[in-house]
């Protein structure tokens, strides 16, 4: 099963391989990050998150702040997503931040705060 949002986001279940690879592109305001959530809600649906590993490609994703537009503070926003992962009890969760240090730094730091232990920044 495959989602996409050809500005935003990908979502691919592989259940051969018991992996959910995810892509984030860009700036995501509000709107983008429940779209997400809804989505990633309905791949997930059929399978037990325990027996994956999340493998997140986070190479052309920028940095969460505020939203320029709606003034909501985004970082929030990742912090519940990372949360979710946490509760969903994947067996591991990888971030892909290559080049990117400050975001590599900002998603150290948020899994840590999210107390999401199974998780590798590189």
């Amino acid at each position: 099963m495959t989602t996409a949002n050809d500005k935003k986001y990908e979502l691919k279940l592989d259940k051969t391989k018991q992996i959910l690879f995810a892509k984030a592109l860009g700036s995501f305001g509000p709107a983008d990050a429940d779209d997400f959530v809804r989505d990633y809600t309905i791949i997930l649906k059929p399978v037990n998150a325990k027996e994956y590993e999340l493998q997140f490609d986070c190479k052309e994703l920028k940095v969460s702040g505020k939203d320029t537009k709606s003034g909501v503070d985004m970082t929030n926003m990742l912090r519940g997503c990372l949360e979710m992962y946490k509760k969903e009890g994947f067996k591991n969760v990888v971030f892909d931040c290559t080049k990117n240090i400050v975001l590599k730094m900002q998603l150290q730091r948020l899994c840590k705060e999210a107390g999401l232990s199974t998780a590798t920044v590189k």
